[in-house]
């Protein structure tokens, strides 16, 4: 890659996830890392800027060495000129399918490795289709699906299908993923990316729903492994003695593992299922119809525009308060199956998932791909496993995210238990 001005540049950091991770980025990346700051209207950066550098007194140095870059992210020329400055991209402007693609074709044409936090994956796997040889041969990461849509599933995979080939040299089958626990706020921009998500995917949604509601949407393991993954979209899951129902982002992450899991070989067939725990049964019954009904919301114009007027969802650009994103935390259990084995694994962070977490996995990406590339990294358009593998499950972890790996059942450390779940 020929000399660059910048090792990072973080595009959208006037919106509300992009201005949080000028501010990690400022008070976490190594001494001397070159930073730039871009998006569509300059004042609306400066003040971002001068909002964090009043929050963190000791950043000020840091955000006063950040340029400012201004570009229309619908503008192939700009796109290719920001690309250009840069030797990494971290993107946090959605909808990506309408306002991310030229950004990651400049970056290809450019050879700029890029990161960002969309979990639109039916778009990703089309450009995957489209650029993936040219990234290949430009020896470039494109890296998507960088937030907790969809890390924790997608790096807990990893590591599970890691420990089942050290541990008994044997594929990795299948992954039954439950939310155990989870505390988060929701931003504008990501309802956004919801509803144009769910408008332009509806017949894929409304085909998955059937197949979850009719238990088919698992697949089986094979015999040998004794133990059917079939499951009706409210079910009882014997392992941890609870009542579980549907959880809104086990499409995006089943699909996002499913693929993983092919690049990287786990196993024959390996399949992923995600599902979220309740009290009981009536709760779960509950839980499944909240999140049809907040779907159905956002899918029509109309409904959705009054929810904007009554301020019961928050707008584009607007978002959970710190202090709440402080109380936050998530804790999710895998249980693993192997040809002949039974394992568990166990993610967790503690704060606002959506958020802080998202902000520290997008963060700790960029950096990842700024300072440790080496020939382990997989070049082209692929989830974080497949780019990055180990070494961002390892950056991960020195920055306190738990990823656990085991034969009993491991508890959370990042449980909740000393937040106010009120």
């Amino acid at each position: 890659m020929a000399s660059r001005n910048y090792d990072i540049l973080i595009w959208g950091a006037s919106g509300f996830t992009g201005s949080h991770l000028v501010e990690y980025l400022a008070l976490n990346a190594p001494s001397g890392t070159r930073i730039a700051i871009g998006g569509r209207n300059h004042d609306k950066i400066e003040q971002v800027r001068s909002r964090i550098a009043a929050k963190c007194p000791g950043a000020v140095d840091a955000l006063n060495a950040m340029d400012i870059l201004v570009g229309n992210s619908q503008s192939a020329e700009d796109m290719r000129f920001v690309a250009s400055q840069t030797r990494v991209v971290a993107s946090t402007v959605g909808p990506y399918s309408i306002y991310g693609e030229q950004l990651i074709r400049a970056c290809v044409e450019e050879g700029t490795d890029y990161c960002d936090i969309t979990a639109e994956v039916p778009w990703v796997q089309k450009l995957n289709r489209e650029l993936n040889e040219k990234a290949q041969a430009k020896n470039v990461h494109i890296v998507s699906m960088c937030g907790f849509d969809c890390i924790p599933a997608d790096l807990g995979c990893l590591m599970l299908a890691k420990y089942a080939k050290k541990q008994f040299d044997e594929p990795l089958l299948h992954v039954k993923g439950s939310i155990v626990g989870i505390i988060g706020g929701v931003s504008g921009g990501t309802l956004a990316t919801l509803a144009n998500e769910l408008s332009v995917q509806a017949k894929r949604v409304v085909k998955h729903m059937c197949a979850k509601i009719t238990g088919g949407a698992s697949g089986s393991l094979p015999a040998t492994n004794g133990k059917e993954t079939n499951r009706w979209v409210v079910h009882y899951d014997k392992t941890l003695g609870r009542w579980q129902t549907f959880w809104v982002m086990s499409t995006i992450n089943a699909m996002a593992t499913k693929w993983a899991g092919r690049v990287l070989q786990y196993g024959p067939a390996f399949s992923y299922a995600e599902s979220m725990t309740s009290r009981n049964w009536l709760q779960a019954v509950g839980q499944g119809l909240g999140f049809l009904y907040v779907g159905l919301f956002m899918f029509f114009s109309l409904s959705r525009n009054l929810l904007y007027a009554l301020r019961i969802i928050p707008r584009p650009g607007q978002g959970p308060s710190d202090e709440f994103m402080k109380k936050g935390y998530f804790s999710l259990h895998l249980e693993a199956f192997s040809q002949n084995k039974v394992f568990y694994g166990k993610v967790s962070g503690s704060s606002d998932p959506g958020y802080s977490e998202t902000i520290k996995y997008l963060g700790e990406s960029a950096l990842c791909l700024a300072y440790d590339r080496d020939s382990s990294f997989r070049p082209g358009i692929y989830p974080p496993s497949v780019a990055m593998g180990s070494r961002l499950l390892e950056r991960l972890r020195e920055k306190g995210c738990q990823f656990d790996v085991g034969m009993k059942q491991i508890p959370a450390v990042h449980n909740g238990s000393h937040k106010k779940t009120a």
